[in-house]
């Protein structure tokens, strides 16, 4: 009995020794390694708008606001009222323009990273409508951006004008699709969004008009007509709002998934060959082995 169960040791033995040795890579897993980060900093400014009217006529409420909801992102609203009156045969009129011109860098924290994908969304809500002889519009609602120099753009976005005239009305809740570009340089880019609101009226009778695409404007009471559409609307999305964020693009990810595969096959850890020894044969008549007390 003896001699079996030394022989098994030694034959297990040997095939640890031949299994601790063999060629074959072990595997360890990698470090994770962090995905780059997107920063969009803000550079130079030019926010303008500018109001005009004639006659019984009202532009306020004019407004661009800039914030940074993100490291990556960047949002600008712009948002005003007109609103136009005929009084005894006098016409009125008025108008705002803005223009917003916002300059911004994209950097990475990755060196070897080239290129980034940019998006651009883009949302309009207000409301237009006109009474007898008198209109009034959202004229234009356009962004673009174009490298820091150049003309050319490399993204726009457009809403479709939107006016009334006559006795209609329409209230607006556009939201375009979103518009995406992958592979662009990292650098210098601007932001040029333009907005113009209309409103005018003529006549004798009691003509006006209104487009309203502003959160926090109101017309004076007396300026108010029970009858007019959209009395007591929520305003609290109106204006012209554009967010446009940055992030990695798709050669950017296959890339980086390329690298996290050979980290891992980095990390494999090949231990040397050696020859594994057979195990060695302990004959059964050797000395302490083999010898079965007599009964």
């Amino acid at each position: 009995m003896k001699p079996m169960i030394a022989a098994l040791f030694v034959t297990v033995l040997g095939e640890w020794s031949a299994l601790a040795t063999a060629e074959d890579p072990v595997d360890l897993p990698a470090l994770p390694l962090s995905p780059p980060v997107y920063s969009l900093t803000l550079g130079g400014r030019s926010a303008c708008v500018t109001p005009s009217h004639r006659g019984q006529s009202r532009a306020e409420g004019g407004q661009i606001d800039m914030t940074s909801p993100n490291s990556n992102a960047l949002a600008a609203v712009l948002s005003g009222s007109v609103a136009a009156n005929a009084y005894l045969g006098c016409p009125g009129s008025a108008s705002e323009r803005f223009q917003l011109v916002q300059e911004f860098a994209i950097t990475c924290s990755d060196k070897n990273v080239k290129t980034a994908t940019m998006s651009l969304d883009s949302v309009l809500g207000g409301f237009v409508r006109s009474k007898h002889c008198a209109g009034a519009g959202m004229r234009l609602a356009t962004a673009r951006v174009c490298p820091v120099g150049s003309t050319q753009p490399v993204m726009v976005i457009t809403h479709p004008m939107l006016a009334v005239e006559g006795n209609d009305g329409r209230l607006c809740n556009q939201h375009l699709p979103t518009l995406e570009v992958s592979g662009l340089p990292l650098g210098r880019y601007a932001l040029t969004a333009e907005f113009v609101l209309e409103a005018e009226a003529f006549g004798i009778a009691d003509a006006h008009a209104h487009a309203d695409f502003s959160p926090s404007g109101s017309l004076p009471s007396d300026w108010v007509r029970t009858r007019d559409p959209f009395q007591g609307v929520d305003k609290k999305n109106f204006g012209f709002s554009l967010t446009l964020t940055v992030a990695a693009d798709e050669a950017t990810t296959i890339s980086e998934r390329r690298n996290r595969t050979s980290d891992v096959r980095q990390a494999a850890v090949v231990m040397p060959a050696q020859k594994a020894s057979a195990p060695r044969q302990i004959p059964i008549n050797e000395k302490g082995f083999g010898r079965l007390p007599k009964p």
